[in-house]
Protein backbone atom coordinates (compact mmCIF):
# COMPACT_ATOMS: atom_id res chain seq x y z
CA UNK A 1 0.00 0.00 0.00
CA UNK A 2 1.02 3.59 -0.47
CA UNK A 3 2.26 4.73 2.91
CA UNK A 4 0.56 7.83 4.25
CA UNK A 5 2.00 10.20 6.78
CA UNK A 6 1.69 10.12 10.56
CA UNK A 7 -1.56 8.61 11.95
CA UNK A 8 -2.69 7.22 8.61
CA UNK A 9 0.56 5.23 8.42
CA UNK A 10 -0.39 3.34 11.60
CA UNK A 11 -3.83 2.54 10.22
CA UNK A 12 -2.42 1.10 7.00
CA UNK A 13 0.21 -0.87 8.90
CA UNK A 14 -2.55 -2.53 10.94
CA UNK A 15 -4.44 -3.27 7.75
CA UNK A 16 -1.36 -4.98 6.28
CA UNK A 17 -1.10 -7.11 9.41
CA UNK A 18 -4.77 -8.08 9.21
CA UNK A 19 -4.40 -8.97 5.54
CA UNK A 20 -1.23 -10.98 6.22
CA UNK A 21 -3.02 -12.98 8.91
CA UNK A 22 -6.08 -13.44 6.68
CA UNK A 23 -4.02 -14.69 3.72
CA UNK A 24 -2.12 -17.22 5.85
CA UNK A 25 -5.36 -18.36 7.51
CA UNK A 26 -7.11 -18.90 4.15
CA UNK A 27 -4.22 -20.98 2.79
CA UNK A 28 -4.01 -23.13 5.93
CA UNK A 29 -7.77 -23.63 6.17
CA UNK A 30 -8.00 -24.71 2.52
CA UNK A 31 -5.14 -27.17 3.03
CA UNK A 32 -6.77 -28.53 6.18
CA UNK A 33 -9.89 -29.16 4.08
CA UNK A 34 -7.76 -30.99 1.49
CA UNK A 35 -7.83 -28.27 -1.16
CA UNK A 36 -5.46 -25.88 -2.87
CA UNK A 37 -6.42 -22.22 -2.95
CA UNK A 38 -5.77 -20.07 -6.00
CA UNK A 39 -4.33 -16.58 -5.99
CA UNK A 40 -7.59 -15.37 -7.56
CA UNK A 41 -9.60 -16.87 -4.70
CA UNK A 42 -7.30 -15.32 -2.10
CA UNK A 43 -7.70 -11.95 -3.82
CA UNK A 44 -11.49 -12.33 -3.81
CA UNK A 45 -11.58 -13.19 -0.12
CA UNK A 46 -9.17 -10.61 1.28
CA UNK A 47 -10.48 -7.66 -0.71
CA UNK A 48 -13.72 -8.10 1.20
CA UNK A 49 -14.61 -4.74 2.81
CA UNK A 50 -14.39 -6.32 6.28
CA UNK A 51 -10.63 -6.76 5.76
CA UNK A 52 -9.66 -4.13 3.23
CA UNK A 53 -10.93 -0.85 4.62
CA UNK A 54 -8.89 1.46 2.39
CA UNK A 55 -8.99 1.54 -1.41
CA UNK A 56 -5.58 0.87 -2.96
CA UNK A 57 -5.17 1.88 -6.60
CA UNK A 58 -4.60 -1.74 -7.64
CA UNK A 59 -5.98 -4.25 -5.08
CA UNK A 60 -4.70 -7.25 -7.07
CA UNK A 61 -1.15 -5.91 -7.10
CA UNK A 62 -1.38 -4.97 -3.43
CA UNK A 63 -2.66 -8.39 -2.32
CA UNK A 64 -0.23 -10.16 -4.66
CA UNK A 65 2.68 -8.33 -3.10
CA UNK A 66 1.58 -9.17 0.44
CA UNK A 67 0.84 -12.78 -0.60
CA UNK A 68 4.37 -13.29 -1.93
CA UNK A 69 5.76 -11.78 1.27
CA UNK A 70 3.61 -14.05 3.46
CA UNK A 71 4.64 -17.18 1.54
CA UNK A 72 8.30 -16.14 1.54
CA UNK A 73 8.33 -15.67 5.31
CA UNK A 74 6.26 -18.73 6.30
CA UNK A 75 7.97 -22.11 6.35
CA UNK A 76 4.75 -24.04 5.83
CA UNK A 77 3.21 -21.99 2.99
CA UNK A 78 4.11 -22.90 -0.60
CA UNK A 79 3.25 -21.80 -4.12
CA UNK A 80 2.58 -24.05 -7.11
CA UNK A 81 2.21 -22.85 -10.71
CA UNK A 82 -0.29 -24.49 -13.04
CA UNK A 83 0.21 -24.99 -16.76
CA UNK A 84 -1.98 -21.98 -17.52
CA UNK A 85 0.23 -19.73 -15.39
CA UNK A 86 -2.21 -19.49 -12.46
CA UNK A 87 -0.74 -19.79 -8.97
CA UNK A 88 -2.05 -21.97 -6.17
CA UNK A 89 -1.09 -22.30 -2.53
CA UNK A 90 -0.99 -24.90 0.22
CA UNK A 91 0.31 -25.41 3.75
CA UNK A 92 2.67 -28.29 4.48
CA UNK A 93 1.15 -28.43 7.97
CA UNK A 94 -1.82 -30.18 6.38
CA UNK A 95 -0.67 -31.75 3.10
CA UNK A 96 2.49 -32.99 1.43
CA UNK A 97 3.90 -31.53 -1.75
CA UNK A 98 3.06 -34.77 -3.59
CA UNK A 99 -0.60 -34.50 -2.53
CA UNK A 100 -0.68 -30.81 -3.51
CA UNK A 101 0.78 -31.60 -6.93
CA UNK A 102 -1.91 -34.22 -7.52
CA UNK A 103 -4.58 -31.65 -6.66
CA UNK A 104 -2.96 -29.22 -9.09
CA UNK A 105 -2.86 -31.81 -11.87
CA UNK A 106 -6.47 -32.75 -11.14
CA UNK A 107 -7.52 -29.20 -12.06
CA UNK A 108 -6.08 -29.74 -15.53
CA UNK A 109 -6.49 -32.73 -17.83
CA UNK A 110 -7.57 -35.89 -15.91
CA UNK A 111 -6.07 -38.05 -18.66
CA UNK A 112 -2.62 -36.62 -18.01
CA UNK A 113 -3.09 -37.10 -14.28
CA UNK A 114 -4.08 -40.76 -14.59
CA UNK A 115 -1.29 -41.45 -17.08
CA UNK A 116 1.38 -39.79 -14.94
CA UNK A 117 0.39 -41.76 -11.81
CA UNK A 118 0.25 -45.06 -13.71
CA UNK A 119 3.58 -44.43 -15.46
CA UNK A 120 5.28 -43.35 -12.24
CA UNK A 121 4.16 -46.49 -10.41
CA UNK A 122 5.11 -48.75 -13.31
CA UNK A 123 8.56 -47.16 -13.59
CA UNK A 124 9.59 -46.62 -9.98
CA UNK A 125 8.20 -49.48 -7.91
CA UNK A 126 7.43 -51.28 -10.37
CA UNK A 127 3.75 -52.09 -9.90
CA UNK A 128 0.37 -51.61 -11.56
CA UNK A 129 -2.19 -49.48 -9.72
CA UNK A 130 -5.75 -50.51 -8.89
CA UNK A 131 -8.32 -48.57 -10.87
CA UNK A 132 -10.20 -47.64 -7.68
CA UNK A 133 -7.25 -45.58 -6.44
CA UNK A 134 -8.58 -42.81 -8.69
CA UNK A 135 -11.96 -42.87 -6.91
CA UNK A 136 -10.31 -42.01 -3.58
CA UNK A 137 -8.86 -38.69 -2.34
CA UNK A 138 -7.05 -36.72 -3.60
CA UNK A 139 -8.32 -37.85 -7.04
CA UNK A 140 -11.98 -38.30 -6.02
CA UNK A 141 -13.22 -39.27 -9.48
CA UNK A 142 -16.26 -41.52 -9.83
CA UNK A 143 -15.68 -45.02 -11.19
CA UNK A 144 -17.63 -44.06 -14.31
CA UNK A 145 -15.46 -40.98 -14.81
CA UNK A 146 -12.34 -43.14 -14.62
CA UNK A 147 -13.79 -45.64 -17.11
CA UNK A 148 -14.78 -42.81 -19.46
CA UNK A 149 -11.27 -41.35 -19.18
CA UNK A 150 -9.76 -44.75 -19.98
CA UNK A 151 -11.95 -45.00 -23.09
CA UNK A 152 -10.71 -41.56 -24.19
CA UNK A 153 -7.12 -42.58 -23.47
CA UNK A 154 -7.47 -45.74 -25.56
CA UNK A 155 -8.52 -43.59 -28.52
CA UNK A 156 -5.50 -41.28 -28.26
CA UNK A 157 -1.97 -42.04 -29.43
CA UNK A 158 -0.44 -40.19 -26.46
CA UNK A 159 -1.83 -42.74 -23.99
CA UNK A 160 -1.43 -45.99 -25.91
CA UNK A 161 0.95 -47.30 -23.23
CA UNK A 162 -1.71 -47.20 -20.49
CA UNK A 163 -3.26 -50.65 -20.32
CA UNK A 164 -5.63 -52.52 -17.98
CA UNK A 165 -5.13 -55.98 -16.55
CA UNK A 166 -7.78 -57.91 -14.63
CA UNK A 167 -7.06 -60.23 -11.73
CA UNK A 168 -8.78 -63.53 -10.84
CA UNK A 169 -11.13 -61.56 -8.55
CA UNK A 170 -12.15 -59.29 -11.49
CA UNK A 171 -10.29 -56.32 -10.00
CA UNK A 172 -8.85 -53.96 -12.65
CA UNK A 173 -5.29 -52.64 -12.42
CA UNK A 174 -3.58 -50.17 -14.75
CA UNK A 175 0.03 -50.21 -15.93
CA UNK A 176 2.27 -48.63 -18.55
CA UNK A 177 3.78 -50.78 -21.30
CA UNK A 178 6.68 -48.32 -21.37
CA UNK A 179 7.86 -49.81 -18.08
CA UNK A 180 6.13 -53.18 -17.58
CA UNK A 181 5.59 -56.16 -19.86
CA UNK A 182 1.95 -57.32 -19.94
CA UNK A 183 2.75 -60.72 -18.36
CA UNK A 184 4.78 -59.11 -15.58
CA UNK A 185 2.06 -56.53 -14.93
CA UNK A 186 -0.58 -59.27 -14.71
CA UNK A 187 1.55 -61.29 -12.29
CA UNK A 188 2.18 -58.23 -10.10
CA UNK A 189 -1.52 -57.30 -10.11
CA UNK A 190 -2.48 -60.83 -9.08
CA UNK A 191 0.08 -60.73 -6.28
CA UNK A 192 -1.14 -57.35 -5.03
CA UNK A 193 -4.77 -58.40 -5.19
CA UNK A 194 -4.63 -62.01 -4.01
CA UNK A 195 -1.17 -63.54 -3.56
CA UNK A 196 0.19 -61.32 -0.80
CA UNK A 197 -2.84 -62.13 1.38
CA UNK A 198 -2.63 -65.87 0.73
CA UNK A 199 1.08 -65.84 1.60
CA UNK A 200 1.59 -63.59 4.63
Amino acid sequence: MIRAENGADKKIGKEDEAMTRAIAAHIRKSSEEGQLISEAEILRRVTDPSILTSSPADPAQEVGSILREVVGQSEDLHELSAGDGSRHYYSSQFMTQAYALILLQKQGDPLRLIASIVRENSALYPRPVPLEIFTQPPFSLSRQEVLNDLDRMAAGEEYRDIMPTTTSTSRVFLYSTLHLEPEHASMLAEWLDVGQFDNP
